[in-house]
């Protein structure tokens, strides 16, 4: 039996940041019912979960379509770059030798103020985090070597939302070498999403388990995952990033353990 895949075939242009927070998603006043967040629940969850019946909306994140190919079937919005210029200080230090380091800012197009924040620049083998100070500025050093055509930034977050309560999230880009280095602000905000009615698709390649960089079955990540509740846990479930981080085409969601 195939592993069933999440599908939204007619999105909605609700606002997920305006729904009012529950447990395992949101609750949407238009539609007077819940919308869960596909990114933290698996399909066996949510086939228990619909098993009576009822239409179940739900918000899948998703990133510039430009990355991808065949597998988004929806029109998002592309992202536009914009490069840091630089005077007589550099954003990028040390850039021809083993490290280098960026000296960025995590900022809110929506000048929402930012509790906390950390960047990390994610590969299979090792993450590269750095934390954000309390008006965003952060230092991130990485070796040279771990640069690729396809970077994957991830940066998670909490703000002070417009009703004053905490709102948790995080966001992944995908940038290339020049992109990265010569960025200096990184919005938060800019996290593509779809909510919508969900069904499930039948056709799935496999999920991909990593610990280190090293690739182990589900039953060993989530025993290894158990017992070391310090190890830092990374999941990706959009296609573009899952493929960019393990140079696979026939993947699904990719799930990280680092003991780093």
């Amino acid at each position: 039996m195939m592993k069933k895949k999440f599908q939204i075939k007619k999105p909605c242009e609700e606002s997920w940041n305006n729904m009012q927070d529950l447990a395992d998603g949101k609750f949407c006043d238009l539609c007077n019912k819940k919308v869960l967040d596909l990114d933290k629940i698996s399909s066996l969850e949510f086939e228990e979960l619909s098993k009576d019946g009822d239409k179940i909306c739900g918000k899948k994140s998703l990133l510039n379509q430009k990355f991808s190919s065949v597998f988004l079937a929806f029109t998002l919005t592309s992202s536009i770059f914009h490069y840091a210029q630089t005077t007589n200080q550099s954003l990028v230090q040390n850039v021809y030798q083993k490290n280098i380091t960026i000296n960025g800012n995590l900022i809110s197009k929506a000048k929402r103020k930012i509790i906390t924040g950390n960047i990390s620049l994610v590969t299979l083998g090792k993450l590269y985090t750095a934390k954000a100070e309390e008006n965003g500025n952060f230092t991130l050093t990485f070796p040279e070597r771990v640069l690729t055509d396809y970077n994957i930034v991830r940066i998670d977050y909490t703000i002070l939302d417009y009703d004053n309560k905490n709102f948790t999230d995080y966001k992944s880009l995908i940038l290339t070498t020049n992109e990265l280095l010569g960025k200096q602000d990184f919005e938060i905000e800019e996290q593509y999403s779809m909510i919508g009615a969900v069904v499930l698709t039948s056709e799935q390649p496999p999920d991909y388990y990593f610990i280190d960089g090293k690739k182990v079955g589900k039953r060993k990540f989530e025993k290894i995952k158990k017992e070391n509740p310090n190890f830092k846990y990374l999941a990706f479930y959009d296609e573009v990033t899952v493929q960019k981080l393990t140079k696979k085409s026939f993947i699904d969601n990719l799930y990280l353990l680092f003991s780093n």
